[in-house]
């Protein structure tokens, strides 16, 4: 529908104040660039006062329908038609209330800036006209080339380069152009169309190769897309480049493979964490929207603990794992990385959901929100048990871990929270945290793969001779790993595996059993403790409470290693806060992060990879 009775207006001008005879003019102006039905729905609360229409977004429509009701008081009979828009509660509608509202219109014709922009100020853009996903799409290729495989971007190591991606989509421009079209014709599907993204290399891609890092599988074309890349997509959003990680997902200290050693976006002389180290670096380097990560032990959590962004590792049963290169099933998760906690919960819109391909999902649609934006409260905190689990920290008392929890503390507390110490997490079925036993299950997970999507009866001992047979040879090898560790990963029984099942399901449960007693015994909303042990190079063990309870977890920039302040050689690079609770609890737990990272501003942009206009 095309609304002729009203123009966008500049929010710097409504801002300013606008008086009658501004308001007579809108009421009289031009056809915006896009339609008001062409706008978007975000419901995050502060964007849903005043809507009046009912459709779930605020746009042209509601600004039409209260710049003619300027004037009416709470004494009219239709009152209750505008009543949710009189802002400052005055019982009359008036240009302040316009002004007010127009704050909530995803529209901002101001110039767009690329550097930690996010899914709203794209949208905001998109609308008003002034970029399209093609332009943006383009510019972040840009930066990818300009930025991911050259020298001398650090000063402090200028030989090291970012190699956070590993290839690019060669669909990516003509997918952006028909969104464009598509977006002119019928509007947008959703707030993320348009949105270019970032995929760890380990989840299938029609487009490009999934590898897992391994040059044993540079041939692995997928016939399809994972579910969790087709939920996107069909939202809008574009896969512009895989994101390198640790090869085969293995570590979480490094995303090293045959397509690179990934290096920190806050200098590259340091480790990203891992195993979506690529993808942690490439986000917070700014070259994509938003990425996806997995998370087995952690892989989500470490990196963006290290790249100060926020990820989410969702509920085990809330995401499908269809087309995703497994470790271990039992526990594996994909889960979004994102600049800001608006967009990693803009993201797991997309990805929560039933998949009949992922029988573990079943319940996911009967579980999640309308939108885990509805939990975006800067106000979620006030009047909330926060439980800290203590001796989790890396290092002696002066270590920046201590100085950045004491800092949480007054934070949420600032926040409204009570804040209780609930004394440390100690072991469960008579492991550490360290220690914890696995399931045994990487070759049975990987013969499935390899069955379903790579070749009908191919084996992960198949794949393990070819990384030998490429060793020996004398010519590139294809594996960073060496052939015995492969072929060690990929000859584990059957028997074996159905030996290690009965401890490790003790062990996971026992992982819930302390959690929930924790929850109980404090009367607690969530618990926190830091995502890792300190900053880069201590990824320790403390994001297993969520991996080994499949309890979902959100971490949050926390702050950054300061020498002046602590005994660090990791100065200038960050460090994550984690919330946990208890199962499918992500819009709570993307409530209180939402209103920590509201109250703290943590994160603080890389300096190494400036607008390249600039």
């Amino acid at each position: 529908m095309t609304h002729a009775s009203i123009a966008p207006v500049r929010r710097a001008t409504l801002l300013a104040g606008i008086g009658l005879a501004t308001v007579g003019a809108l009421v009289a102006g031009a056809t915006p660039a896009y339609a008001a039905d062409d706008s978007v729905s975000y419901l995050a609360p502060e964007y849903q006062v005043g809507e009046l229409t009912g459709d779930g977004k605020v746009d042209t429509d509601d600004l039409a329908i209260l710049m003619t009701a300027v004037g009416k008081t709470s004494a009219d009979a239709d009152w209750e038609t505008v009543a949710a828009a009189d802002a400052d509660g005055d019982g009359v509608i008036t240009v302040l209330d316009v002004a007010a509202l127009s704050k909530a219109y995803l529209y901002d014709d101001d110039p767009f800036e690329i550097l930690e922009t996010d899914v709203v100020a794209v949208q905001k853009a998109m609308t008003a006209g002034v970029l399209t996903s093609e332009q943006l799409t383009a510019e972040y290729l840009n930066r990818i080339a300009a930025y991911d495989r050259v020298a001398g971007i650090d000063p402090a190591t200028p030989a090291e380069m970012l190699e956070a991606i590993v290839a690019t989509n060669p669909n990516a421009m003509a997918e952006a152009k028909a969104l464009d079209a598509e977006r002119a014709t019928t509007g947008p599907r959703s707030i993320l169309h348009g949105i270019p993204v970032l995929v760890k290399d380990n989840i299938n891609t029609l487009d490009m190769a999934t590898t897992a890092g391994c040059a044993c599988l540079a041939d692995n074309r997928t016939s399809t897309d994972a579910e969790t890349v087709e939920r996107l997509k069909a939202m809008g959003a574009i896969v512009i480049a895989k994101a390198n990680l640790s090869e085969f997902a293995q570590s979480t200290a490094s995303s090293i493979s045959k397509y690179g050693t990934t290096r920190n976006a806050y200098g590259l002389g340091r480790d990203p964490g891992g195993s979506s180290g690529g993808t942690g670096a490439s986000v917070s380097a700014n070259l994509g929207v938003f990425g996806l990560g997995t998370d087995t032990g952690g892989s989500v959590r470490v990196p963006s603990s290290f790249n100060a962004l926020v990820g989410i590792r969702p509920t085990i049963g809330l995401v499908s794992r269809e087309g995703v290169i497994p470790l271990d099933l039992y526990r594996d998760t994909v889960g979004p990385m994102a600049r800001s906690v608006s967009d990693a919960a803009l993201a797991l819109d997309a990805l929560a959901g039933s998949d009949p391909m992922d029988a573990v999902t079943a319940g996911a649609d009967g579980v999640k929100p309308l939108s885990y934006a509805q939990a975006l409260d800067p106000k979620a905190l006030q009047g909330k048990r926060i439980g800290y689990i203590s001796g989790l920290v890396s290092g002696n008392q002066n270590a920046v871990g201590f100085r950045l929890v004491r800092g949480a503390f007054a934070d949420l507390e600032a926040a409204g929270a009570t804040v209780i110490d609930v004394g440390s997490f100690g072991s469960v079925n008579g492991y550490g945290l360290s220690s914890l036993p696995g399931s045994s299950s990487f070759t049975h997970d990987m013969n499935e793969y390899l069955n379903a999507y790579y070749r009908p009866g191919y084996t992960f001992a198949d794949l393990a001779q070819r990384v030998t047979d490429a060793a020996t040879s004398g010519g590139p090898t294809l594996s960073t790993w060496s052939a015995a560790t492969v072929r060690g990963w990929a000859s584990t029984s059957d028997a074996t595996r159905d030996a290690a099942y009965p401890n490790f399901s003790r062990t996971q449960q026992a992982m819930r059993d302390r959690v929930d007693q924790l929850m109980t015994q404090y009367d607690l909303d969530a618990v926190i403790y830091p995502s890792t042990g300190g900053t880069v190079g201590s990824p320790a063990s403390n994001n297993r409470i969520s991996a080994f309870s499949g309890y979902p977890a959100v971490s949050v920039p926390m702050g950054f290693a300061d020498s002046t302040l602590d005994e660090t050689s990791y100065s200038g690079f960050p460090m994550g806060l984690e919330f946990l609770a208890e199962p499918y609890s992500e819009s709570k737990l993307l409530g209180f992060a939402y209103a920590y990272e509201q109250q703290t501003q943590h994160r603080r942009p890389t300096t190494l990879f400036p607008d390249l206009a600039g």
